[in-house]
């Protein structure tokens, strides 16, 4: 990160619809767990792909189904993703994926199995997917301000120094940058239990605090305490719910602001009105936090592990995996 006259910036790439990503993926996307292997066959057959195999896409209907989609439209449409293969088994859901993340101007290819099988799908999306990397290969990082950059934290698994180390270097980060303007967002409601007062006392006014508290009480008594079998809530304090939250004369009050459209039950959207941190009512775990966010940070050992280097379709072939990068 670096400042022109007086502004913060980052070097990034600005995709088509005006957002901001910090990585180059051109990313092969299984529509369903089927689909897995002939994406997989595509990631093999052209370096600098990514397939991103996952276990749903059957036997799912309604609001479920719906997710799904969203979900599936939500990872290719993803600032860090420069273009994406889309296969499926039939080609109307195929299609509809396609179109979600056509939508964007983001460019996009849809191949679906049935009626070919899996050889002349894997060879027709590799022959594509080779046209991507070459297209994307070319793209250049470009100034761009801080505050166009969405940043989420989500935590893993706990280890013995979560707390100690992690969470509140991470909860530094987020002091330093939100001032700058990015969007911070955090999902994970039930892991602040413990730092609750902490949070709605660093609110940016009374109004907002008492809003946020209410939020989280509501959580806690609606869903945990509803549906627990056991209380849990003692493993959270003082571990990660404290650590990205610890107040200090250091650390100025977190502009906490809560989607407006997000009433009981309604639907949490990635979609901040104003800049500073965004917290999902809902329990926020790993794709979620990933689907359509720059640059999740996992605050674990574990979490770390599955991200000490980049994966290879980062598409910045000038660029070390392992050199450091601009945030």
């Amino acid at each position: 990160m670096s400042a022109v006259n007086g502004n913060a910036t980052i070097h990034a790439y600005r995709r088509e619809n005006g957002r901001v990503g910090v990585r180059n993926h051109v990313v092969i996307l299984p529509l369903d767990d089927i689909s897995n292997a002939a994406c997989e066959a595509v990631g093999n057959n052209i370096k600098g792909t990514m397939a991103l195999p996952h276990a749903y896409g059957r036997l799912q209907f309604g609001e479920d189904l719906d997710l799904h989609f969203r979900t599936m439209i939500g990872t290719g449409a993803n600032p860090n993703v420069a273009a994406c293969i889309v296969i499926g088994i039939e080609p109307g859901w195929t299609g509809k994926i396609v179109d979600g993340i056509a939508a964007t101007g983001k460019p996009v290819a849809g191949f679906s199995i049935e009626q070919n099988g899996d050889l002349k799908t894997i060879m027709d999306a590799s022959r594509k997917a080779k046209e991507f990397v070459h297209w994307a290969s070319e793209l250049q990082r470009e100034d761009c301000p801080v505050s166009d950059l969405w940043i989420s934290t989500k935590c893993g698994e706990s280890d013995t120094t979560t707390g100690l180390g992690s969470c509140p270097t991470v909860g530094n980060m987020y002091d330093k940058l939100i001032p700058e303007g990015i969007y911070g967002v955090f999902g994970e409601t039930s892991e602040i239990t413990g730092g609750e007062h902490i949070c709605k006392a660093r609110a940016i006014n009374e109004e907002v605090g008492n809003r946020w508290f209410a939020m989280w009480k509501a959580y806690q008594d609606d869903v945990i305490e509803a549906h627990k079998t056991d209380d849990l809530s003692d493993s959270q304090d003082d571990n990660r719910g404290k650590g990205p939250w610890q107040s200090g004369k250091d650390r100025p009050d977190l502009p906490l602001y809560r989607h407006p459209g997000a009433g009981r039950g309604a639907q949490i959207r990635c979609r901040a009105l104003l800049h500073g941190h965004l917290l999902g009512r809902r329990r926020m775990r790993h794709a979620d936090g990933r689907r359509r966010l720059c640059r999740p940070h996992l605050p674990d050992r574990t979490g770390q592990h599955r991200r000490q280097s980049d994966h290879p379709g980062d598409q910045d072939f000038g660029q070390s995996a392992h050199r450091a990068h601009h945030v």
